[in-house]
């Protein structure tokens, strides 16, 4: 599925998202296998060549960046045409912020997120080990369930993103279920 998404975008700028650094170098190793300017970020990584990545990404065009959430904040790329999520993120609140480094330029760009119940599972258990009390866990399963229903949604996508954080519009017409609806 990442590479037909990416041969969709080719020469385009892009994030590929992983929840691994394991898999973020694997990724970035496939996708340049296959012909396309990838590079890996993640902290796990050299500085400094963490920051080459990063240059190269912010200043030539058609650079795909694999990354862990390490990367971003501070991100004013205005061509980024698509983020890819080959994991799914923690929360809505990190998919929101993710999927926003693209189309900065006002032109379109296009999201796209994989997930299964490895996935789900993987961030229970995350939430589990963490060190804090049953109140926080208990909000974070509920903020991860809140992922999980947009990610299940019958509905418009964007409609169910933003009514999460309190806004009520009308269907898109431009997401994968209000060009191709659910039976």
């Amino acid at each position: 599925q990442l590479l037909a998404f990416i041969q969709r975008h080719a020469g385009e700028s892009g994030i590929v998202y992983c929840l691994s650094r394991k898999k973020t170098e694997q990724t970035a190793t496939l996708l340049a296998e296959k012909g396309v300017t990838a590079l890996p970020y993640h902290a796990g990584m050299d500085k400094a060549q963490r920051e080459i990545n990063q240059n190269i990404f912010m200043t030539e065009p058609g650079v795909v960046i694999v990354a862990t959430i390490a990367f971003g904040m501070g991100i004013d790329k205005s061509d980024v045409r698509f983020v890819f999520h080959a994991d799914m993120p923690g929360t809505v609140e990190a998919y929101y912020q993710e999927l926003g480094r693209a189309g900065r330029d006002g032109l379109a760009a296009d999201a796209h997120m994989l997930y299964g119940l490895g996935d789900i599972r993987m961030r229970r258990v995350f939430i589990e080990q963490e060190d804090s009390g049953d109140e926080r866990k208990r909000r974070e399963h509920k903020r991860l369930d809140a992922l999980v229903g947009y990610c299940e949604s019958p509905a418009c996508r964007r409609r169910a993103l933003l009514a999460y954080f309190g806004e009520a519009i009308e269907a898109c017409g431009n997401c994968d279920v209000c060009i191709d609806p659910v039976e």
